[in-house]
């Protein structure tokens, strides 16, 4: 490649224009592609070249780095086993099954990674302005990098590739239609219905879905596209996705578009003040829905994302009522795998957050005697007795501190009798400097 041609192929990236105050100033991206006009085919082909190179490039980072970050997601999960099982302060280090020292660490290479997406951009509107049939395979695969989405999208509405179709429906479940919809999504749809996608195409590429998100995505394009006498799906089948997007504790915008959804499949019409509650966890009815879709391996693929999930808001309040909830079934059989999730949470429920730790407590000890989580709950009790019944044991209401004291002398080791002559003698410490104080 000439010193020349790649030049303008560097200037590609500079969208800016020298001076805002002018509109009619040309930028150094628009300046190249006239140039690249007058070069002839050399520059198409050369134009696809780096890209096709940009964009194995930019996908060989991304395997790398999803690599790494697995390795750390599985080592992080298996802490937070551990940590519930063996409790806080224990050396985690000799139950593992991945050593802390077997980690792999990101290259420098991927370390100092940073992604060309303005070059990219800027060379995709070069082969669109170009507008050479040579492109459209490119273009195509462009679509497969969602920083390149739109730009692909838009110049494939006017350079015609046979196998578009599969890649614009793959290319949905990578954007967000909500956030910069006319900038990213629109011109994603503009180019589906160019090539004049059906119902029935979409809701193909919807079945083969696996990811909630993905699902969501799709779910979206399908209310978008004319009405062609295929069947759009119910919403009621996204059901689960939503359910996992409403725990999403990195994406606000998400939680509350699929807490609106779910109260709508569900015709919960209870007004939310959804921007008071911007940082705020799901209600404990999607809690409670979240723990039995984990419980039992969905949505398929993301279970231990979504149990994550629920680990990390397990002190708030509707976590503390969904566990309950769990706990306390009135099915004459119920559910081993979601009472085995509800009582690993139970060992981080804030008792401050229950609207009755005693009843959480009876909870427990009911569940101590089942035969297939008795052990857990018993866990789950002696490690959270602290909180949960030396308060009860220590209290005015004669009825209270009996039943708290009969559920403790039944579980209780000498270590729990320890801490709790430790409690009391802390209670009677603070009990007595609050009175000297009030005195002086």
């Amino acid at each position: 490649m000439g010193r020349k041609l790649e030049e303008l192929i560097g200037n590609l990236s500079v969208w800016q224009t020298g001076d805002y105050g002018d509109v009619d100033t040309s930028s150094p991206r628009d300046l190249a592609i006239v140039e690249l006009r007058t070069m002839g085919p050399q520059a198409v082909q050369a134009l696809i070249e780096r890209l096709d190179g940009l964009l194995a490039a930019t996908a060989a980072h991304r395997k790398r780095v999803k690599a790494v970050q697995a390795a750390w997601t599985a080592w992080y999960e298996e802490s937070d086993r551990l940590g519930d099982e063996h409790g806080l302060g224990a050396d985690l280090e000799r139950y593992r099954t991945i050593p802390s020292d077997s980690l792999p660490q990101r290259s420098a290479e991927d370390t100092n990674y940073r992604d060309p997406y303005e070059l990219k951009q800027g060379i995709i509107e070069a082969l669109h302005q170009l507008g050479d049939q040579r492109a459209a395979p490119v273009l195509t695969a462009a679509l497969s990098d969602r920083t390149c989405i739109p730009a692909a999208a838009q110049a494939l509405c006017h350079i015609h590739a046979d196998h578009a179709v599969p890649a614009l429906l793959n290319a949905v479940t990578l954007v967000d239609h909500n956030t910069n919809k006319g900038i990213v999504f629109d011109p994603l749809l503009a180019s589906l219905r160019h090539y004049g996608v059906s119902m029935a195409q979409a809701r193909e590429r919807f079945e083969a879905e696996t990811s909630p998100q993905g699902r969501v995505r799709l779910m979206h394009l399908m209310t978008q596209l004319p009405d062609d006498g295929a069947d759009r799906p119910s919403e009621s089948e996204i059901r689960d996705s939503l359910v996992f997007l409403a725990l999403d504790d990195k994406d606000n915008t998400s939680r509350w578009e699929a807490v609106g959804i779910l109260n709508r499949i569900d015709n919960n019409t209870a007004e939310r003040d959804i921007f008071s509650e911007w940082e705020a966890p799901p209600p404990a009815d999607v809690i409670r829905s979240a723990i039995a879709l984990a419980a039992h391996g969905k949505p398929p693929g993301h279970e231990r994302e979504l149990a994550s999930r629920l680990r990390r808001i397990r002190h708030t309040a509707p976590a503390a009522q969904a566990v309950e909830a769990t706990l306390t079934q009135d099915s004459p059989e119920p559910d081993t795998q979601e009472l085995r999730l509800a009582l690993r949470l139970a060992l981080g429920v804030h008792t401050s957050e229950l609207d009755d730790p005693l009843r959480f407590a009876r909870a427990l000890h009911r569940l101590s005697s089942h035969s297939q989580v008795g052990g857990s709950a018993l866990l789950a009790l002696r490690r959270t007795c602290w909180d949960l019944l030396f308060p009860q044991m220590v209290q005015d209401d004669e009825a209270r501190r009996r039943e708290a004291r009969t559920i403790f002398d039944a579980i209780a080791t000498p270590h729990e009798h320890t801490r709790f002559a430790g409690y009391t003698s802390s209670q009677s410490f603070w009990t007595k400097l609050r009175q000297r104080f009030r005195r002086g």
